[in-house]
């Protein structure tokens, strides 16, 4: 299953087209731009067009060795009824990140750099909580070499990049959204757009949450910022290019069970 088209409505750049994506569209046809064919994004670019899209991932890779992106994802639960659940909810996933990417003009730029790496192991991840994927996350984070995640990786900064600082977690919850977004579109697409939703983690919040207390109960913690977010995957890529300046803690996100770009609350229990 693939994710609904934008509707044709929505336009993808009023007015000014960004001078990337004007860059991109001067590309011969049978030329596929890449990020040294592109304008060089520097702090004058970013000022003057301040909307311009994923920009930060871009300038990132222009200036480092490094290049690749996208989120490690794991799968934490293994049900025999959860195996279709999660081969559809894993398509949707990318297919979801793709098209959106080709909506903005960007995935022949992006696309060669983007590597999704998924977790998925039964005796490992089984019903794990989300502070044991964090550990989990920490430790093949802290393995990171130049053999295993390209030129650059070993870099002591690297280790500030999205890929090394977040995480995706897909649990029952999660899986359970792509059959309620199917079910949605079979009944036509009416009313509030369902979303289908991850868990982002962060790997740097401290065991139980961080910031002020008396927040109602969510997995046991009561504190504002619970080190994670349920957000709906169509806002992965925006999301990740907005962490190289904004820490996730930082972001005006609502709290579990609350989603980001979603219009449902998600089960507590």
């Amino acid at each position: 299953m693939r994710p609904l088209p934008q509707p044709p409505w929505m336009r993808r750049y009023r007015r000014i087209v960004p001078s990337i994506i004007a860059s991109i569209r001067d590309h011969p046809e049978a030329v596929v731009p890449t990020l040294e064919s592109i304008p060089q994004i520097d702090e004058s670019l970013m000022a003057t067009e301040p909307f311009s899209p994923f920009s930060s991932l871009i300038r990132d890779m222009q200036e480092t060795e490094f290049k690749r992106w996208g989120f490690v994802i794991f799968r934490s639960v293994y049900t025999e009824e959860s195996q279709a659940q999660w081969e559809s909810y894993i398509d949707f996933f990318k297919a979801t990140v793709e098209d959106k990417l080709k909506y903005m003009e960007l995935w022949t730029l992006l696309e060669p750099h983007l590597e999704w790496t998924v977790m998925e192991d039964r005796e490992t991840f089984d019903n794990a909580s989300k502070e044991q994927v964090r550990d989990r996350f920490s430790q093949w984070v802290s393995e990171r070499s130049i053999e295993r995640d390209g030129a650059g990786a070993e870099d002591p900064l690297a280790m500030y990049l999205p890929r090394y600082r977040y995480c995706v977690c897909v649990d029952q919850k999660c899986l359970d959204t792509v059959d309620q977004y199917a079910a949605w579109v079979d009944a036509g697409a009416k009313g509030h757009k369902r979303a289908v939703v991850c868990a982002m983690l962060d790997a740097k919040c401290e065991p139980g949450g961080q910031g002020r207390n008396g927040f109602p109960s969510i997995e046991g913690c009561t504190k504002e910022y619970t080190g994670w977010i349920y957000t709906g995957v169509q806002g992965i890529p925006a999301l990740y290019d907005s962490l190289f300046h904004q820490a996730l803690k930082e972001q005006d996100v609502p709290r579990p069970p609350g989603v980001k770009l979603g219009s449902h609350l998600m089960p507590i229990n």
